[in-house]
């Protein structure tokens, strides 16, 4: 059985992926706090979802694969993703770690996003 914190994460990744703003708005709370992989955080669902929006519109022929989802004991999860975008010069594929902080109302209190960077060329 999967956890609630799990679930409201993979919800919550299917709907982004999918660009469904009505169901990414539903798994998050008015609170959520995004902790940027590069300090680009942002509080608050509004500015969030502003800034998703804007995000994946930029995005030429996205997908993302989601490979593992891990439940922690403390009401997080963490799941590891692959995040493909199409560029000129072919496929670019980010490979990431998400880290979902589950509040008492089952919606998304805290992202943490990690990203595995490229060794240099």
């Amino acid at each position: 059985m999967m956890s609630p914190a799990c679930s409201v994460a993979i919800r919550y990744l299917q709907a982004l992926a999918r660009q469904d703003w009505d169901e990414v708005a539903a798994c998050l709370a008015g609170g959520v706090l995004r902790r940027g992989p590069f300090g680009d955080d942002f509080e608050g669902d509004e500015d969030y979802l502003s800034f998703l929006k804007r995000t994946m519109l930029s995005l030429p022929g996205y997908k993302m694969d989601i490979d593992r989802v891990t439940g922690l004991h403390d009401g997080r999860a963490m799941v590891e993703l692959r995040e493909t975008v199409h560029m000129e010069a072919g496929p670019l594929v980010t490979h990431e770690c998400l880290v979902f902080e589950v509040g008492p109302e089952g919606l998304l209190e805290e992202i943490s996003v990690y990203i595995r960077q490229a060794p240099e060329a």
